[in-house]
Formats: C-alpha cells, sequence, structure tokens
C-alpha cells in the first residue's frame, strides 16, 4: 500500500538582527528549522537548528538547504 502525498506548510517570516540586517526564520508546521541571512549581494548564510552554516549563493538554494536537512533529519 503507498503513502499518499500530505501537504505541508511552509512559510517564512522576516525579522531584523541589532544591526538592521534582514534575518529570514524558516517555518515549517508552526516549528522553525532554521534562519537565512544575506551577507553580500551573491551570498547567504542558512544555518539549521543543530548550528551547523552552509553557505550558498541565492536566497531559494538557502530555502531549499534549509529544508533538505530538516527532511533528512525529521
Amino acid at each position: 500500500m503507498s503513502k499518499t502525498n500530505k501537504s505541508v506548510d511552509v512559510h517564512v517570516n522576516e525579522a531584523k538582527d541589532d544591526q538592521g540586517q534582514s534575518i529570514y526564520n524558516l517555518i515549517v508546521e508552526k516549528k522553525n528549522i532554521g534562519t537565512l541571512k544575506q551577507l553580500e549581494p551573491n551570498k547567504f548564510e542558512a544555518v539549521n537548528l543543530d548550528n551547523e552554516v552552509f553557505h550558498v549563493k541565492t536566497y531559494d538554494e538557502g530555502i531549499a538547504t534549509l529544508i533538505k536537512y530538516y527532511n533528512l533529519h525529521h
């Protein structure tokens, strides 16, 4: 018997740090799974809940990286 696909709520909330930079919190099913922060025009830093840091080139790549690591460990 196969499993049916279930929809999952994914939200991105924007907040400001004390230096005024935008930090994006990725929320899956009401649980924060990581943050994304722009360091330079083509450099973002994604940090998951285990405080692992990933340097990516785009916003979308950062979101995909956080979701990928969440799915691997959830």
